[in-house]
């Protein structure tokens, strides 16, 4: 059986579950080394995940522009 987690902190706790189910022998972790894609979309999940924490990133030190500035930047291209 093959169980994909995105929240890792409920890792233990399903973990635990699993090993007290009837018939099983051996329950062990394996650390996800593929890259998955998201269906529909040209970058992998990954590559989004680093867009996403590059985005906050530059929010919280301020690298950013209202939406007015946004649009007079806009009109100028």
């Amino acid at each position: 059986m093959i169980v994909s987690i995105d929240n890792s902190s409920d890792v233990g706790k399903i973990f635990t579950a699993v090993s007290r189910l009837k018939g099983v022998a051996d329950v062990r972790l394996q650390e996800d080394t593929e890259t998955h894609s998201i269906p529909g979309l040209s970058y992998t999940y990954e590559e989004r995940m680093k867009d996403i924490r590059k985005a906050e990133e530059d929010y919280t030190m301020g690298r950013t522009v209202t939406t007015e500035e946004l649009k007079k930047r806009i009109i100028l291209w």
